[in-house]
C-alpha cells in the first residue's frame, strides 16, 4: 500500500533511502539539499520509477536551470519565490492526477526559447499534445477535438513513436522543451 512522506530529507543520499524505503505517492523536493542536487534526486528517483509524481521548487530564476529542471522529467516544477500565490496547491493537484504543471514564470521563459525543429508531427498530433499537457484524458481530448477515444490513442502511439518516448508525460516534456507544444497553463483554485 502506497506511503506518505512524513519526513523530510536534507540530502540526496537521504532522499533516496526515504523513497526506497517507502512507496510514495508523490515526491516534493527542492533543488538545493545540504549534500546534492534536488534535481539529481528526481532524475534517480524517476529511474527507479518513472510513473511516480514528482514536483520540483526552484530557488533561483534563470533559463539555463529551467532547461536542466524540465530535462529531469519532474511532473511540476515550480519557484520557491512565488510559493504563496496558490501554485504550489494547483501544482499538486496537477501532477497527481497525471498532469504536467509549469510555474507561469518559468512557462513565459521556456515559451520564449527558439523552437526546435518538428520530428514529423501532424498538426492533428499537435492538438491532441497540447491538451495532454494540460492534463486531459483521452476520452476529455476525443470531446474537445471531436474525436474517438481510439483515434486519440492512436495519435499518442504515433506522437510517442516519432519521439521515442514510452509515456505522455515525456511526450509533453519534450514538446514543450521543443517549443512546438505551448506550455500548460496554471489552473488556480
Amino acid at each position: 500500500m502506497p506511503g506518505h512522506l512524513t519526513g523530510s530529507c536534507t540530502t540526496f543520499n537521504e532522499g533516496l533511502d526515504l523513497f526506497l524505503s517507502k512507496d510514495p505517492t508523490l515526491l516534493i523536493v527542492t533543488q538545493l539539499l545540504e549534500e546534492g542536487s534536488g534535481l539529481d534526486l528526481v532524475n534517480a528517483v524517476k529511474e527507479a520509477n518513472p510513473h511516480l509524481p514528482t514536483l520540483l521548487f526552484l530557488q533561483h530564476n534563470n533559463l539555463p536551470l529551467f532547461q536542466e529542471a524540465i530535462k529531469t522529467h519532474s511532473d511540476g516544477i515550480v519557484l520557491e519565490s512565488e510559493m504563496g500565490s496558490g501554485h504550489v496547491i494547483s501544482a499538486i493537484k496537477k501532477v497527481v492526477n497525471g498532469g504536467m504543471y509549469l510555474e507561469p514564470l518559468i512557462a513565459q521563459e521556456l515559451a520564449g526559447s527558439s523552437p526546435s525543429r518538428n520530428p514529423g508531427l501532424t498538426p492533428r498530433e499537435l492538438e491532441v499534445m497540447e491538451y495532454v499537457v494540460c492534463g486531459l484524458n483521452d476520452r476529455e481530448i476525443g470531446q474537445a477535438v471531436y474525436l474517438a477515444t481510439d483515434t486519440v490513442k492512436y495519435h499518442l502511439k504515433q506522437v510517442f513513436a516519432k519521439l521515442g518516448v514510452h509515456n505522455r508525460t515525456r511526450a509533453a516534456i519534450c514538446l514543450v522543451l521543443m517549443g512546438l507544444v505551448p506550455p500548460p497553463k496554471p489552473l488556480f483554485p
